[in-house]
Formats: C-alpha cells, structure tokens, sequence
C-alpha cells in the first residue's frame, strides 16, 4: 500500500457512485491494468485491518461505502501509510509473477510486473529466471516477445495442472476453497490471498459444488473431503479458463474410451448445468476432462464393478497385499478392510497415474517419519502397478498406500474392549480415517469406532444414533456430540485430549462388558470338559476370535477357491475358434450350459472387448473375459478353454491368446481365493505352457491343484482355504 493506492482509496471512497476503472487510470494517468493492482493493494491492506474490502460492480465500476466508525478508522490508518509496506520474498515475486501470468489472456508486460511487485524492472528480469525453471519442471515455457511482453506456453493440461500445483504450495485445496467462497477477516497469506483472489475473482462457486453433490447421488458414491474440494477448484478453474477462450485438447482415442463410462454422462450433465448457469460453451474435450476427476477422485464408498477393469484392479490389490505380506511376514489374507479399503483406493489411483493428475499428500512428512520402514517396503513392492499405469508412483501415492497397509498392522495388534462409541471424521481420505480408527482403537480399547466418515456426511450419520464422542482432523458441525480434533497420525498431545474426555465424560449406553461376558461363559463350558494348559493365553485367543466376530459376519457366504469353480464340467481343451469372439462365446456358453449365468452374459462379455479394448488379455497368452455380476451372473464361476490355434484380441503385448478363463463375480469378493490361486498359476511360466499342451482334462486339473497345494498358500491361508471350500461345498 502506497501513497498512490492511498489517494485511489480516498476518491472512491469520496465519489457518490461507482467508479469505472478506466475514469480512474484517466484521473492518475496510469494503466487501467495498474489500477487492478493498485485496488488488488488496497483489498489487502482493508483486510489486514479487519475492514470490508472493495465492491466490485461487473459493467458498473467500483463502490465502498463504509461505516462512519470504519471510515473514521481507514482515514487514521492513512495518515501513517508509509508504515504499510509487506515487503516481498523473491520466492513470493516467484509465485506472484507466476499466477498474474497464467489467468492473463495475452501478453504482459515487464512494466506491469514491476508495477505490481512495487520494484524495479531489473528485479523483475531476475525474477524471471526462476520462473522459467520453475515453468520447466511443468512442461511449461516462456515466451517474450519485443514490445508485447511475456506470456506462458504449452498444453492447456499441462497449464492447469501446473496452477493447481502452484496454490497447493502454499495452502491445501480444502482451505483454498473455503477461502474463495467467502472473505474471512484474518491475514491468511498475503501470496495466498492474491493469487486466489486473481484467479477466482468474481466467480460464483455455488452452482459447482451444487453439480458435485448431484454427481456424487447419480454416481452413487461420496468423494473425500480433500477430493470434493479439488474437484471444486479443478471446475472453477476450467470455466475461469474456458472465460479466457483456453479449452483443453484431448486425443481422440482417449476420449472414446471415457465416452463408454458412467462418469462421462454424468460429467455430460454437469456441463449442461454448468453452460447454462455461466452462459460458456463446454467443448467435449472439457467434458472428458471433468470424466477424468471424477474418476480420479478419491472416495469414501464405491461400486468396484462400474470400472470396466474391474478385475485387473482386483489382481493387482491382490499381488501388492501379498507381495508386502511376505516382505513383513504378516498373514493380511484375512483382512478384509485392507483389500476393500486398497482396491477403492487404488481404483481412483490408477486414473491418477494414467492422467498425470496430481495429488497433494498433507502428511507425507509425517507418513516417512512414522511409517519410514513400511513406506520404503511398499515402494519397493509396486512394480506391477507401475508396469499398468506406465509411470513411477509418486511418494504422495505411495504415503497413502502406507496408510492403509500401516492401517492393517495396526488393526492385528488391536484388542477390542468397547464402552465409548464414536465416529472417526477425516478429510483426507479413507485409508488416513482407517489408520487413525485404528490408532484409536489400539491406544484406547474402551472406544468403539462405529464409522469413518467425510465431515460432510456426518450430520446424516448422527441422526438417532447413541454417540458419545466425534473425534475429527478437522472441525465439524455437529454441535450437540463433544468433538476431539487431532493430528491424522494421533500424536501424545492428541493421546491426552482423548484421555481428558474419557476421565470426566461417562458413556451414554455403555456395552463394554459383552466379549469379557462371552468369554466367561465359554471358559466356564471349557473347563467341565478340559484340563486348561495356558488359561490366559486361552482367554487371549478366544477374546481375538470374538473380536473378529463381526469381520466373519460381514464374509456372508463362503469364498469358493479355485477347485470348487474349475471342475471338468467347466473345461474344453483343444477347441477351434476362428476369432477371439468365438473362444469367448465357446468358453461362455460352458458357463451357461451350469447354469452358472445368463445367456446375455456371454454377451455382456464380447460388448465390454468391444467396447473398451484387449483389456482382457492380461498376461502372454491368457485372456480373462468378464463383465459385471448384474449381466446374469447367478453364481460365482469360471470356464477355462485352450485353443487348438491361437487368437488375437488385438493385444500388441500378449497377443497371440492360447487360453482363455471366463469369469463370472456376484459381488467384490466371493471370487477372489480362486482369482488369487488362478494368478499364482498363471505367473508359472512352465505349468502356463502345460495347460496349453494338455489334452486330459483330469490331468490338467490334478497339475493344477497338486501346484496350488505345494507352492499357492501358507499354513494359515491352507487351513482358510480348506474351510472356505468345505462351507462353499456344503451351501454355507
């Protein structure tokens, strides 16, 4: 704020109506773009000082009116102008310089830099020199041009990605979205504030997350709260962009593939709201790219089966929780909230990846002090994920995958002896509310975490339901529960806030005597029938059983493994198919045959190739058709056919296809035991060439089995195994 910007303040505070920009760059016969700046100044200085900033009137100019006490004030604080000077960093010029250049339409020039940055123009030059490398981490350039100026260029995804980069430096998305809905009168970040203000001035935000919250209902899903508010901005940024005649390029194949899912339609009839409440045209491009964060968005909740890949997913979560079981020598293949909560995440991931959509982790610093070792173990472990995605995986990504796997370590040391229940509210993400219920739970076993929740859900949550406490990393709205906000990692300092509140808060139902009841009663039965070696490790393991009550009630029915769905029923060898639509046909029609499906899944199978590519060939030589279980799937299933010649599906990789293994899922995971002991097969090179070359099937199927006995399972997975088929067999 300087004696100029002083004046301007002065004169419109003085005029009895609006004042356009234009009579005011006339009346200080400066630039009508340096009077921006200058009342860009003055907002700052009003709101340091805690003063309603400036109104600004589209097609009429710019009006304050304050208070008499207000304007008593703002002439005091004039009089002593030279004491407001912020003087600022070269990091923060970096930054400025950078924001001015992305939300100009055209060229600007070094004068207007300085005018802005209130130094001189060598500054400026200077300054520029690191902005261009900064430009060059995002495949972004420079480009001067003589007596014109300076403006950025490259691809428009590239531009906006790089944008979102620049304001997740300084703040992160939640924050930033709270602030351009509406001035809060605190001194933020005085970069902060100008570069929100430059590039989501003058936009309304209601109408974006209205869209959002309808997408979430017709998608059937919740997003984060970290991923709701990056969507936001995402949005706004687009239409701030499509406003300056930017429109994002997508190729053409790319766009076909997100046209055939859910998310494009819905992303269709965002744009059509959007058109028409901000009077822009939304190219199909854009309308791909809103397809694309929703997809990339991460999630609280979804439907695993609306992913077309849905099985690649599935192996891929499958492989990454044994490789790092084996790694820490920790049986996770009963954990069911690891591979549920992994596979939703993962599924969001992968778009990510494939899109280069960034992704700010908060607490990665905090995720590689804490969690170094398993942070480490789970980069190495992530191959196949890289080879799918076609990219490195970022330490961002990595961190949350940390916080799932350090979840389900968490989760085995955990003894449950619940008096409090409480709701866990989190808005960074699902597997960060899982990791600190777990944290929770382990450090206080008298407290029974009911759900895990965004903070926009929880009022719906709360409703009629017995709750002692709301423990949250951010704060929320629910006023008549106590709340306990803490580090997502639950820190000692977070430990003794919970500690507080258990001391001087009594629980409203409180249900903490039930497993030390049911273990009595079982002891009590025991030892009429029994010579109890090792009482209290008895009493340990069955409180650990009834612990896990509720997991073995969630499974519902039994999981078949590999030898309850591949029988000789299900199997043809040696077949003649003349295309890859044929050997699905003939592999499914094996299926129906069982009545293990519905004539139109057979069909189901070849639109989704169709539709969405060799996706289906997942290794040499091997293809897995598949479709979703609403397509007529009756039970889980699987026919496995080799061919007498070979096929192409038109997989450049793994083409020519000798095998082929239809797959029929009910539900996320009744499958899995048999997809799991099918990919250790199919990972052996030699038995691969075995099952192509045999022509007995009860050989076949005696190979098949004598390896999984021998090499697919531990001790503990055998035993899960043989119980898992036994129940599947008996109809359990």
């Amino acid at each position: 704020m300087d004696q100029r910007c002083a004046q301007l303040l002065n004169q419109i505070m003085s005029a009895c109506s609006p004042v356009k920009i234009s009579e005011l760059a006339d009346a200080f016969n400066i630039s009508s773009r340096t009077i921006r700046y200058d009342l860009d100044k003055i907002d700052d200085f009003l709101k340091d000082n805690g003063l309603p900033q400036l109104m600004r009137k589209p097609g009429s100019g710019i009006e304050y009116s304050p208070s008499y006490y207000q304007r008593l004030k703002i002439l005091g604080l004039l009089e002593s102008i030279g004491s407001y000077n912020y003087v600022l960093t070269p990091e923060e010029r970096k930054k400025l310089i950078l924001t001015e250049l992305f939300q100009a339409k055209d060229f600007i020039t070094i004068e207007d830099m300085s005018n802005l940055l209130s130094v001189s123009r060598g500054t400026v030059v200077n300054d520029l020199k690191e902005v261009r490398k900064w430009l060059a981490k995002h495949e972004l350039k420079l480009k001067s041009a003589p007596r014109y100026g300076i403006k950025i260029v490259g691809s428009e995804k590239d531009l906006r990605k790089a944008v979102v980069f620049l304001l997740s430096e300084n703040i992160e998305l939640e924050k930033a979205l709270n602030l351009i809905k509406g001035p809060i009168n605190r001194k933020i970040n005085v970069v902060t504030d100008r570069q929100l203000k430059k590039l989501f001035q003058d936009l309304e935000i209601s109408p974006i997350e209205e869209v959002i919250c309808l997408a979430e209902k017709q998608l059937k899903t919740t997003f984060t709260d970290s991923a709701y508010s990056g969507l936001v901005i995402h949005l706004a940024l687009a239409i701030k962009r499509i406003q300056l005649g930017k429109n994002i390029v997508m190729p053409h194949d790319e766009l076909s593939k997100l046209k055939l899912t859910k998310e494009f339609a819905v992303a269709s009839s965002m744009a059509a709201e959007l058109e028409e409440r901000y009077k822009i045209n939304i190219p199909t491009a854009e309308i791909g790219y809103i397809t694309i964060h929703l997809l990339g968005g991460k999630v609280t909740e979804s439907d695993i089966f609306s992913n077309q890949d849905w099985i690649r997913l599935q192996i891929l979560t499958d492989e990454l929780i044994k490789s790092i079981g084996r790694k820490l020598n920790v049986n996770f293949m009963s954990d069911r909230e690891l591979y549920s909560g992994l596979l939703r995440h993962l599924e969001p991931t992968v778009y990510r990846l494939k899109h280069g959509l960034p992704l700010k982790n908060p607490i990665l610093k905090e995720i590689k002090n804490n969690y170094s070792g398993i942070f480490e173990l789970v980069k190495g472990s992530l191959k196949p994920l890289e080879d799918y995605v076609g990219t490195k995986i970022p330490d961002e990504e990595i961190g949350f995958i940390t916080i799932h796997i350090g979840a389900a370590i968490e989760r085995n040391k955990m003894a449950k002896n619940n008096i409090y229940k409480a709701v866990v509210v989190c808005g960074t993400g699902l597997g960060t509310a899982k990791l600190l219920s777990s944290r929770i739970v382990n450090r206080f076993p008298n407290i029974k975490i009911l759900a895990t929740l965004a903070s926009r859900q929880i009022k719906d949550f709360i409703n009629n339901k017995e709750l002692d406490l709301i423990i949250s990393t951010v704060p929320t709205d629910a006023q008549d529960i106590p709340q306990v906000i803490v580090n997502p990692l639950l820190v000692e300092e977070d430990v003794g806030k919970i500690l507080k509140f258990l001391s001087t808060n009594r629980p409203k139902n409180p249900d903490y005597g039930q497993v030390q009841t049911i273990t009595n009663n079982l002891l009590k039965i025991i030892e009429k029938y029994c010579d109890i070696k090792n009482r209290d490790q008895l009493i340990r393991e069955i409180s650990m059983l009834l612990n896990h009550a509720n997991f073995e009630d969630s499974k519902g029915v039994a999981q078949p493994v590999l030898k309850d769905l591949l029988t000789e029923k299900t199997i043809k060898l040696k077949v003649r198919a003349s295309n890859w639509e044929e050997a699905i046909r003939i592999g499914g029609e094996l299926l129906v045959e069982n009545d293990f499906v519905e004539q139109r899944y057979v069909d189901a199978m070849i639109k989704n190739v169709k539709e969405m590519g060799p996706y289906i060939v997942i290794a040499p030589g091997v293809a897995i058709p598949h479709a979703r279980p609403e397509d007529g799937v009756k039970q889980a299933c699987m026919s496995l056919i080799t061919l007498e010649k070979p096929v192409n599906f038109g997989n450049k990789n793994n083409d020519p296809t000798y095998i082929v293994i239809c797959l029929g899922a009910q539900n996320n995971h009744s499958h899995l035991k048999a997809i799991s002991e099918l990919m250790q097969i199919l990972d052996n090179n030699e038995l691969v060439l075995k099952i192509i070359g045999s022509s007995n099937k009860k050989d076949l199927l005696e190979t098949l089995y004598d390896f999984n006995d021998v090499n697919g399972n531990s001790k503990e997975e055998k035993n899960e195994t043989w119980s898992s088929s036994m129940r599947y067999r008996h109809g359990e």
